[in-house]
């Protein structure tokens, strides 16, 4: 029997070492298993996302694979700023935002984490004509969501040509009736060359400015003589513009004297007035004192349908001195005196003579 207590004692001893030996294999391994880990985690990263920050721990040495690994997304337009030391690592992910740019009819969008406006539109391809424009100032920042138009402004020539109608011109003659008229010069249009400055707005005429009008034919004016007496006057000027005539009657004039209006002539050669000038056709008797000698003037009828014309108070006589006739007209012949006759008329004195 003593053997087998020997025996069950041995089993007890070599069971109690196994023991032993599992446990400080276990301990081991648990150590292990804690320094691996502490060498594993031997960093802290910070990561801010759009101003918000999350603390980690990683053995990663470059951003994109911390970002990998703690799960974040960068995209294709976004910034990531790294730095980092023995202990600490930082990371800085700085998200893009959508920039619309609006030109020649089409809308793009264009990612972009800041700039200006100017270097947008150089992202975007556009290139600025000279007078073009731009919804915003070139050199403002831009923010989320900005809507930038770009307006394209162009300017061209063109030419036009154009009639130039013919003015038509009076010549007035005081020695024909109103209503005569005759064409002396039929008149001619010309032609000018019209240059403009169109301005276009994104390919749209918006308005044209003349700038320049070269005559290349010149229009010639059209003459016509017309008559400006109530009748056509006995006594005619040698210049029958000289005196303008408005309905028949003087513009400008110092007074009128209206009376009887008879008719003269005379038998003699050559015959002489009482002021020393010669009588002819245009020469009328007055009363000095009443209208002096050398004074022009313009007589015509009352009623308007007779007219002596432009006429040189030059003779007396009874009927003037005595009041009984305002003027007595010089004929060129008894029988032109007759055909006269007498009638009421208004003398308008044009210039008073000196006597």
């Amino acid at each position: 029997m003593k053997p087998i207590a020997i025996g069950i004692n041995l089993n007890r001893t070599l069971a109690r070492n196994t023991l032993i030996k599992v446990t400080a294999f276990v301990l081991v391994v648990i150590m292990a298993v804690m320094l691996t880990g502490s060498l594993y985690f031997r960093s802290n990263v910070y990561i801010t996302d759009n101003g918000i920050t999350k603390e980690a721990r990683t053995n990663e040495t470059t951003a994109l694979a911390i970002l990998g690994e703690q799960g974040y997304y960068v995209g294709a337009f976004d910034s990531v700023e790294f730095t980092s030391d023995d202990k600490y690592s930082y990371i800085n992910i700085i998200r893009a935002f959508d920039v619309y740019v609006t030109a020649d009819g089409e809308t793009v969008t264009i990612p972009v984490i800041g700039g200006t406006v100017e270097e947008v539109l150089g992202r975007a391809g556009i290139v600025l004509g000279e007078f073009d424009t731009v919804s915003f100032d070139r050199s403002e920042d831009v923010y989320d969501g900005m809507e930038i138009t770009v307006t394209r402004i162009s300017y061209s020539e063109h030419t036009e040509t154009a009639v130039i109608p013919f003015e038509t011109e009076y010549v007035d003659n005081t020695n024909l009736q109103i209503g005569y008229e005759k064409v002396l010069n039929e008149g001619s249009d010309g032609e000018s060359l019209l240059t403009y400055k169109d301005k276009y707005i994104n390919g749209v005429l918006a308005g044209s400015e003349l700038i320049s009008e070269d005559v290349t034919t010149a229009a010639v004016a059209q003459i016509i003589e017309r008559g400006t007496a109530c009748a056509v006057p006995y006594a005619k000027m040698s210049d029958p513009s000289a005196l303008t005539l408005v309905d028949g009657v003087p513009t400008d004039y110092t007074r009128i004297v209206s009376g009887k209006a008879t008719a003269y002539s005379s038998p003699k050669v050559n015959p002489k007035t009482a002021s020393g000038r010669d009588a002819v056709v245009g020469t009328v008797a007055v009363n000095p004192n009443v209208i002096p000698y050398g004074s022009e003037l313009y007589i015509v009828s009352q009623d308007r349908k007779y007219v002596y014309g432009y006429a040189i108070a030059a003779d007396t006589g009874l009927g003037m001195m005595e009041g009984t006739v305002a003027v007595d007209l010089f004929c060129a012949s008894y029988a032109d005196s007759c055909k006269w006759g007498a009638h009421y008329v208004d003398i308008f004195v044009i210039t008073e003579g000196k006597g």
